[in-house]
C-alpha cells in the first residue's frame, strides 16, 4: 500500500501509470475516500448557507464556478488525452456528454435567464443535477476506481460535483428557486428538457461506430448495468428516457397536486 506522500507526488500521473487502486489510498470506499468526502460535504453545506443569506453574493459565485469549471474541463480531457500510454482523444469517454455535464450547459441559463429557460436550467439543477452530484459525490465510482480522491482527477471530480451540490442548495435556501406553486402539468416537465435535448447528441455518438455509453444510455456504467440487468440495449436506453423523463417530475407533483386540491376547494 504506498502512503500519502506517495499520493502528493504522484498527484498529476495518469492512471497509465499508476499501480493498482488496491494499493492506493484514497479509491473508491476506502477509509480516506470516505474521510475525503466528508470534509468536502461539511465545507459544500457551510459555503451554501453563508452565501444563501447574502444573496448579492449569488450570481458572482455562480459566474465564477461556472467559468472555473468549464476551463477545468477543458484541462481534464487534454490532461486525460496526452499525458498516457497512447496520446489520442478518445471520443468514447472524453466528450462532456454525461448526466452532470449538463450542469456547465444550463447554468448560463441559471445565472442570466429569464421566464422558462431559467426555470429549465434551475429544474435541471435542483432535480437530476442533485441527483447526479449525490450519486457521484458518494459513489464516484468513474474517477475512484483507478485513482485516489487526492489526484488531480479525484480532485475534478469533487470539486465538480460538490459544486454541483452547492449551486443546488444556494438555489433552494436563498429560494432562489423552489418546487412549489405548479398550477399546470407542462411545468412538471421544464427540468427534463435540458437532459432530453443533450440526449441527442449523446445517443448520436452511442449508437455511431464510437460505441460510446454517454449518459449511460446503453446500461455499461455499473450501476445503470447492476439495476437494468437481463434488459437489451435498445429497453436500457427507453427505461432511462423514461427516467430521465419521470423522476424530475416527481419533484415538483406535491405542489401539483396540492395546488390542483385547493384549485377544487376554491370552485366549490
Amino acid at each position: 500500500m504506498k502512503d500519502f506522500g506517495y499520493l502528493i507526488a504522484h498527484f498529476f500521473t495518469h492512471k497509465d501509470f499508476l499501480p493498482p487502486a488496491g494499493e492506493l489510498p484514497g479509491t473508491l470506499f476506502t477509509p480516506l475516500h470516505f474521510v475525503f468526502s466528508a470534509m468536502v460535504l461539511a465545507l459544500v453545506i457551510i459555503s451554501a448557507i453563508y452565501v444563501a443569506k447574502h444573496e448579492h453574493l449569488i450570481k458572482p459565485i455562480f459566474t465564477a464556478l461556472w467559468v472555473i469549471l468549464v476551463c477545468l474541463e477543458f484541462v481534464i480531457i487534454t490532461w486525460e488525452s496526452l499525458s498516457g500510454k497512447q496520446v489520442q482523444w478518445d471520443l468514447t469517454t472524453n466528450l462532456s456528454l454525461y448526466p452532470c455535464s449538463i450542469f456547465m450547459y444550463v447554468m448560463p441559463f441559471a445565472i442570466w435567464g429569464k421566464g422558462n429557460y431559467q426555470k429549465m436550467a434551475c429544474g435541471y439543477v435542483c432535480t437530476l443535477g442533485l441527483l447526479g452530484a449525490a450519486v457521484n459525490f458518494f459513489y464516484p465510482a468513474v474517477r475512484l476506481s483507478t485513482y485516489s480522491c487526492i489526484s488531480f482527477a479525484g480532485f475534478h471530480t469533487f470539486f465538480y460535483h460538490g459544486a454541483m451540490l452547492f449551486t443546488c442548495l444556494v438555489m433552494l435556501l436563498s429560494r432562489y428557486y423552489g418546487y412549489a406553486n405548479i398550477t399546470h402539468w407542462w411545468e412538471l416537465f421544464l427540468a427534463c428538457i435540458p437532459t432530453l435535448i443533450i440526449s441527442i447528441p449523446a445517443n448520436l455518438v452511442n449508437y455511431s461506430p464510437i460505441q460510446a455509453d454517454y449518459m449511460f444510455f446503453r446500461g455499461q456504467f455499473p450501476l445503470v448495468a447492476g439495476l437494468l440487468a437481463g434488459m437489451s440495449e435498445i429497453q436500457i436506453t427507453a427505461t432511462l428516457y423514461i427516467l430521465y423523463i419521470v423522476v424530475p417530475a416527481l419533484f415538483y407533483l406535491p405542489s401539483f397536486v396540492s395546488q390542483k386540491r385547493k384549485a377544487r376547494m376554491l370552485s366549490n
